[in-house]
């Protein structure tokens, strides 16, 4: 298995981007959870401060609902939004990513897109099947450029940078 993209440019140039394997994209993978249940759990934190600042019995039950749909669509949007957020505002890289020098590009080594990040990570669902990112670690373990469903579907793939 090729362990470099090889990008042909239109003036016959070369480009060779070092691919990541799985193991580094695993490991990058548990430091973004980490970060993201940091994230999570300040909301909650802000949530139960929130909640036991309601004063009066009348307004409290109408103000708890309120804040507990609130309170969901964060905990929504943080946990969908986490990785497309970091991809497409940080140049391919979550902080997870970051640390470990690995960056989310297309195929033809460019930025990745909006929908390219919404769909890849979407697919993290179908990776996760049958039960312990089963399906992720098969696809990767058996493409060449070793990428996950989402990455296929998306035509992305995980490089590893020089930083």
């Amino acid at each position: 298995m090729p362990q470099e993209l090889v990008i042909h440019t239109p003036e016959n140039a070369e480009i060779r981007l070092p691919l990541a394997g799985m193991f580094s994209r695993a490991t990058a993978f548990v430091h973004d959870l980490a970060s993201l249940f940091v994230i999570l759990l300040v909301e909650g934190i802000v949530y139960v401060m929130l909640l036991s600042n309601s004063h009066s019995a009348t307004a409290l039950a109408a103000d708890r609902a309120l804040l507990y749909g609130v309170f969901i669509i964060f905990v929504f949007l943080t946990v969908i939004g986490y990785f497309p957020f970091y991809e497409i505002f940080r140049n391919g890289q979550t902080p997870g990513k970051k640390a470990y020098g690995l960056r989310v590009v297309t195929l033809t080594g460019q930025k990745i897109s909006f929908f390219s990040s919404l769909l890849r990570n979407f697919l993290r669902i179908a990776d996760f099947l049958p039960f312990l990112f089963l399906a992720g670690v098969f696809s990767t373990l058996i493409t060449d450029r070793h990428q996950r469903i989402g990455d296929l579907l998306a035509g992305t793939v995980v490089i590893r940078t020089e930083e």
